[in-house]
């Protein structure tokens, strides 16, 4: 997949994040969003927002439709499953978490050479790709 004009990829929590507690991504890591352009984004982690969503665990004043309607941003790339994406899941060390979510995300940044932003430290100690890392935790401030 040649070409796709992305050099990073959003995780789920930071897409969401971005969007929803903008405050809470560090000024670096939203520095290299805004200054590369376009950045991509799993179509699994729609389907992902979608059931964190239904199970109460994404909450916002706006219908889902209408959060995707903002979240989508013009600079951001949709990067669909393929057939070579579901065979890298395959790939991923035997030790790498089970979320399929996870899974896919992590194996579309290695196949595609993308650095994946992530809060979540297991795919950051995984090793399966680039990552820039940064944890996330939600003051009392922030909410």
């Amino acid at each position: 997949m040649e070409g796709i004009g992305v050099k990073y990829l959003l995780d789920t929590a930071p897409w969401i994040n971005a969007v929803t507690l903008p405050q809470t991504m560090p000024g670096p890591v939203r520095d290299l969003v805004e200054s590369n352009g376009r950045v991509g984004l799993c179509s699994v982690s729609l389907l992902e927002a979608a059931i964190l969503h239904r199970l109460g665990r994404l909450q916002m004043r706006a219908p889902l439709a209408e959060f995707f309607a903002v979240a989508l941003a013009a600079n951001l790339q949709l990067l669909e499953l393929t057939p070579g994406i579901a065979v890298k899941t395959n790939e991923l060390p035997a030790g790498f978490q089970g979320d399929p979510f996870d899974r896919a995300i992590a194996a579309t940044a290695a196949l595609l050479n993308l650095t994946l932003i992530t809060t979540d430290p297991a795919i950051r100690d995984a090793k399966v790709c680039e990552v820039e890392y940064y944890p996330f935790r939600l003051s009392r401030a922030q909410r």
